[in-house]
């Protein structure tokens, strides 16, 4: 049985989306099935390439996903795919209605879109929807959030007694120049002097070449572009500040104290959702209150200088995800085609 991902990253789309698709398609290899990634245009290959895994470039534009149909239809049915995940939120549903004849469909719904009609959807967010209702099996909660082999079975974070090392990530682009910002307002700042930053940037980050020019001679800053031990930093680190997504629930298996801050729309909810269970401090949309989202940021992690306010957290986040999701969702897909008479939720 061949599947196929189709998922798309540019300087406009975060890399979380192609990073856990990775992460399934690693679980596949594991389960002896092996997988072909379908994307728009060629930004996809850099991250493929380690993997070895199959690309096949569509040339559509990933901003109106109905005008590749023919070319997708032609690879579904020359290629064989029985099974096909959709991680992509400019899906519509006259998209969505062209695929299900063609092939099983598994769409990423966490925008809670009840995937136009798929026959599977996976949403792992903290609060799902009630999906019991759905004509589609549903795999929903943190079970299911694909996270990558170094996230899985990791030991209880070890906390120390003061707050010495800091990491800041904001995701694959940053287009609202988040780290440099924050970097110039908190190596200032009167409280935090004895504190090492990490700051880890992706290859499409905006300000990657600005930050590595002027931190280089910081003994403070460090700056990591494309990361390849994200869990090692986050176990490392004893607080963390993030852009809302996939990120979140690294943090949750690490166990790492941290502030979250919401650069796009989809990102609210889980943020909010995060802070609101007591998880992850949510700190504003820095795309509306840069300013104040970088004071609140600091104010939080104020208070959590107690070693003891910190393990608590940090117990609480560690229960939440095992890192297991990538593994549940590869098999979901494998099994998929032979359960399509079966609608449940899991």
């Amino acid at each position: 049985m061949n599947i196929g991902i189709r998922v798309d990253v540019n300087p406009v789309i975060a890399t979380g989306h192609i990073k856990r698709d990775i992460a399934i398609a690693l679980c596949l290899r594991q389960l002896g099935q092996e997988c072909i990634f379908l994307s728009a245009d060629e930004y996809c290959l850099p991250y493929l390439k380690p993997y070895g895994f199959e690309s096949i470039i569509l040339n559509s534009n990933w901003q109106e996903m109905e005008g590749e149909l023919p070319q997708l239809t032609e690879v579904i049915r020359s290629r064989r795919i029985a099974s096909l995940l959709v991680d992509s939120y400019q899906i519509t549903p006259g998209y969505m209605k062209e695929l299900i004849p063609l092939t099983y469909v598994t769409y990423f719904d966490e925008m809670g879109l009840f995937g136009y009609g798929c026959q599977q959807l996976i949403n792992g967010v903290l609060e799902p929807p009630d999906y019991s209702a759905a004509a589609a099996r549903a795999l929903s909660g943190p079970k299911y959030v694909a996270l990558r082999r170094e996230f899985v079975d990791l030991s209880p974070k070890q906390i120390r007694p003061q707050i010495r090392t800091l990491l800041v990530t904001s995701g694959g682009t940053d287009p609202y120049h988040f780290c440099a910002a924050f970097l110039e307002k908190f190596l200032m700042h009167p409280n935090w002097q004895q504190v090492k930053v990490t700051v880890a940037v992706g290859e499409l980050s905006v300000d990657r070449e600005y930050l590595t020019e002027k931190y280089q001679e910081n003994d403070r800053v460090t700056i990591l572009v494309n990361c390849n031990h994200m869990a090692q930093l986050m176990q490392q680190a004893d607080y963390a500040v993030t852009a809302g997504g996939t990120t979140l629930y690294e943090i949750c298996a690490t166990g790492v104290c941290a502030s979250s801050y919401a650069i796009a729309d989809n990102q609210l909810e889980v943020t909010k959702s995060f802070h609101r269970l007591g998880l992850v401090s949510y700190a504003g949309d820095f795309r509306a209150e840069p300013e104040e989202t970088i004071e609140r940021i600091l104010e939080q992690m104020q208070a959590v200088t107690a070693a003891e306010e910190r393990l608590k957290r940090s117990i609480r986040l560690q229960q939440i995800v095992d890192g297991k999701g990538a593994l549940r969702i590869a098999q979901a897909l494998i099994d998929g085609p032979g359960k399509e008479e079966a609608v449940q939720t899991e």
